[in-house]
């Protein structure tokens, strides 16, 4: 899906004869456009199962527990420890309030690991435990933002069928904007006509995590 679409589709709903009169002094312009575009993928990450991969970019090295987490992450859905032999340890999600009540020690622990944390270590982080005693390869199926939409880069791995969201969404934030041409009633109706679809990716991606 081309999300440059629905800024063409927008730009007469906003009182523009063509694109070319949406300028930087303009009372809303092309770079806010796509910017709502993309805040608008970014909240569909969030809270639906949209943007699912998997990633095996991170390297586990001994004896090291915590590992920065790739720069999209916005949820780890499944993790394991990947061994050269081809031995692979499914690592189980665990809270910090559940490794502290299964060991007092979780800390400074070593062995291979068999459980994962995404909140015992700083934002961005994800802890192993036990902290690992040999290296392998971090596998993760994940939750990720999609790449900044923007001029030039408007793509999106989104069916067509999403493609009136992204317009409702813009059409939303331009008319939110504190300007002479805001409408507060205008941006609730379009961010109304936005959730329907919010439902519809609800039931084809299941909720976000």
């Amino acid at each position: 899906m081309d999300v440059a679409n629905s800024v063409s589709d927008v730009t007469y709903r906003l009182g523009f004869v063509n694109a070319g009169e949406i300028t930087s002094s303009s009372w809303v312009t092309s770079i806010e456009l796509y910017q709502f575009a993309d805040e608008a993928a970014k909240k569909l990450a969030r809270d639906t199962g949209a943007f699912v991969t998997y990633d095996a970019s991170i390297a586990i090295s001994a004896p090291t527990a915590a590992y920065a987490l790739p720069s999209n992450h916005v949820f780890t859905l499944m993790a394991a420890a990947i061994y050269a032999s081809g031995t692979i340890q499914i690592l189980r999600m665990t809270a910090v309030r559940d490794l502290w009540a299964l060991d007092a020690a979780w800390q400074t622990t070593a062995a291979n690991p068999a459980r994962a944390s995404l909140d015992a270590g700083a934002v961005g982080t994800i802890t192993l435990y036990p902290a690992p005693v040999s290296n392998a390869t971090l596998g993760q199926v994940l939750e990720e933002f999609p790449a900044t939409i923007a001029s030039g880069s408007s793509t999106v791995a989104l069916p067509a069928v999403l493609q009136d969201m992204f317009t409702y969404e813009i059409l939303r934030g331009a008319r939110a904007k504190e300007s002479p041409n805001a409408m507060p009633e205008m941006a609730a109706h379009f961010g109304e006509r936005a959730k329907l679809y919010a439902q519809i990716c609800d039931h084809l991606f299941g909720p976000g995590m």
